[in-house]
């Protein structure tokens, strides 16, 4: 399986520009996403999975509209609901049903009850982010592992963060926002070679 993590491209809270729990793209965020499509144009991807919040979805969404693909929102990718981050908790999250009508080029992971809220619960620690991740992985993506499908995930520092560390145990690239980490896993799970890729980012490239 060929995976590839992405955090989001640049948001306006990265540089203090507020926009709170669920902002948006910077001016740079856009223009960064609008160049991962260049990345993938000749590979085939099968999936892309993605984070239900607003900056990282507006990251996905030049990738899936490119490839003609949905993007499938995934409630384990989300950010952190730590408990010092009490603007997670206070957030008017829109459930299911109002997500996908504001963005209709995605679709929830079949997985997910869309009656059940999707955001996680506060507070939450950084081992209950790695457990959620872990968990996706599992049930979505190592089933992919025996075969040459192409994967992309979409996600916030820590949850892509998270899903590195499980592909790849010990890894120590940066997290980018939108740049692309290549994974190249075995059936057995064991990770052949690793190797990031900001190339397509010009001289926007920040962590």
């Amino acid at each position: 399986m060929h995976l590839y993590v992405i955090r989001h491209a640049q948001s306006t809270k990265n540089i203090g520009q507020g926009g709170g729990a669920n902002c948006s793209l910077s001016e740079i965020g856009e223009w960064q996403a609008e160049q991962v499509p260049s990345f993938f144009k000749d590979i085939p991807i099968r999936s892309i999975y993605c984070s239900p919040l607003r900056r990282v979805i507006q990251t996905a969404t030049p990738l899936a509209a490119e490839k003609q693909l949905p993007i499938i929102l995934v409630p384990e990718m989300s950010e952190m609901f730590l408990d010092l981050w009490t603007e997670y908790r206070d957030y008017p999250w829109a459930n299911c049903k109002q997500l996908v009508s504001a963005h209709p080029l995605t679709r929830f992971i079949d997985s997910h009850d869309t009656a059940l809220p999707w955001w996680p619960k506060w507070p939450e620690d950084k081992a209950a982010v790695r457990k959620r991740v872990k968990s996706f992985y599992d049930a979505c993506l190592a089933p992919s592992l025996a075969t040459d499908d192409h994967i992309v995930v979409f996600g916030h520092g820590q949850s892509t963060a998270d899903l590195k560390q499980i592909a790849n145990p010990g890894d120590t690239f940066p997290v980018y926002n939108a740049g692309i980490v290549e994974f190249d896993l075995q059936a057995d799970g064991q990770c052949q070679s690793a190797v990031v890729h900001t190339g397509h980012l010009g001289p926007h490239v920040s962590d």
